[in-house]
């Protein structure tokens, strides 16, 4: 009687364990897929912050582009000027 209680205890903290270690792994799946998320919406928002730099450049190169432009036609302007 004293073997199949202790026998019965013993199966009965097994499977507490075993519930136990089960939550556990929930709890380890859980927090792993909010890192994956986490890591996927940086990647979302470095890609973001990525493409609106590159945005940024392009009309700054455009401006630049237009100064020189017209930097070169007051330096036309201007030497047409001096021949006068």
């Amino acid at each position: 009687v004293d073997v199949d209680s202790l026998n019965d205890v013993l199966a009965l903290a097994e499977s507490e364990r075993l519930v136990l270690v089960d939550s556990l792994n929930d709890v380890l799946v859980l927090v792993e897929s909010l890192t994956l998320v986490d890591v996927d919406a940086l990647n979302d928002v470095l890609a973001l912050v990525e493409s609106l730099t590159l945005v940024d450049v392009d009309p700054l190169n455009d401006v630049l582009a237009l100064a020189e432009f017209e930097r070169l036609v007051l330096v036309d302007s201007l030497n047409d000027v001096l021949v006068l």
